[in-house]
């Protein structure tokens, strides 16, 4: 039983992040170069430094290097120095869990943060239901920019730690190419000819 949650906590604890090379910027796009960043597309990061902390969402990614869309109005002259860390965002929290005696299962609560490039955004008092989310985290939730969602998974107590990692992180993924094809996107309206978005 302590093996599957210490093993399930490993999956939102690490997130030790890559150290940034450079930065170059073309328009309104932005290439970090970070040898073994570990980002795929559409996942959210944090960038930090002297500049301060930059929360965005990837859009083209390889091994050492990633691109993204900067905020409106965020010119790219002085953007390419200041920051000298990458970090993925976090995308599952334990909540808690629990022992069902009885039906000798485990419940397992937890949050997914999703990423999306078309936010809905909400109330300004909207905070995380995790105690533990920073303010910049709860900004993003504020913005749309992170989306999120509760989720609970109840399974025998003899599951091995390795398959309840890989049942909520396929889960996640899934629901993530979601929100990364704009399946999940709000903000469309049909014109009779087409969708658009704001």
């Amino acid at each position: 039983m302590k093996k599957v949650i210490i093993s399930f906590l490993a999956v939102t604890i690490s997130m030790f992040g890559a150290s940034v090379s450079s930065i170059t910027c073309s328009g309104q796009t932005a290439t970090v170069n970070a040898t073994g960043h570990d980002l795929v597309a559409s996942q959210g990061f944090s960038l930090s430094g002297t500049s301060g902390t930059l929360n965005s969402t990837a859009s083209t990614v390889t091994a050492n290097a990633l691109s993204f869309v900067l905020p409106t109005g965020t010119p790219c002259s002085g953007f390419t120095t200041g920051y000298t860390t990458i970090v993925a965002a976090k995308q599952i929290i334990d909540l808690s869990s629990s022992a069902n005696p009885s039906a000798a299962t485990v419940t397992l609560n937890y949050l997914y943060w999703f990423t999306t490039a078309y936010p809905n955004p909400l109330s300004a008092s909207t905070v995380s239901a995790w105690s533990g989310a920073s303010a910049a985290e709860n900004a993003a939730l504020v913005a749309g920019t992170t989306v999120e969602t509760y989720g609970s998974l109840t399974i025998p107590a003899s599951t091995a730690a390795a398959s309840v990692q890989t049942m909520v992180i396929s889960q996640y993924n899934a629901m993530q190419a979601g929100f990364a094809g704009y399946l999940l996107a709000g903000g469309y309206w049909w014109n009779g000819t087409a969708w658009a978005n704001h």
